[in-house]
């Protein structure tokens, strides 16, 4: 229905080709040996390097759990003084 207007081009000018290129087979390559987890070897060469890793995952951990718990503390209270507030409020609307 509506045929929209392009700019022509500044830089790039289309060629055409009298046929495509044909795809050239190149050979399989060679299936490689087992070779051992990349962390072993890592480990090994660098113990220093995995047990900072390890503590700084734990700290990560840690650090998460603490703030799901301090949280929860947060609403848990929040919900008490709500509470109370709406019962004192109860109280002074049936004086």
């Amino acid at each position: 229905m509506f045929k929209p207007k392009y700019p022509t081009p500044d830089t790039y000018v289309p060629t055409a080709h009298a046929h495509a290129p044909v795809p050239v087979e190149q050979p399989a390559p060679p299936t490689p040996a087992a070779a051992r987890s990349g962390v072993v070897d890592l480990v090994r060469s660098n113990p220093a390097a995995a047990v900072t890793g390890v503590v700084v995952t734990g700290v990560v951990l840690t650090s998460t759990l603490l703030a799901v718990a301090i949280t929860g503390l947060a609403l848990s209270i929040s919900g008490v003084v709500l509470l109370v507030l709406v019962r004192m409020l109860r109280q002074e609307f049936r004086r």
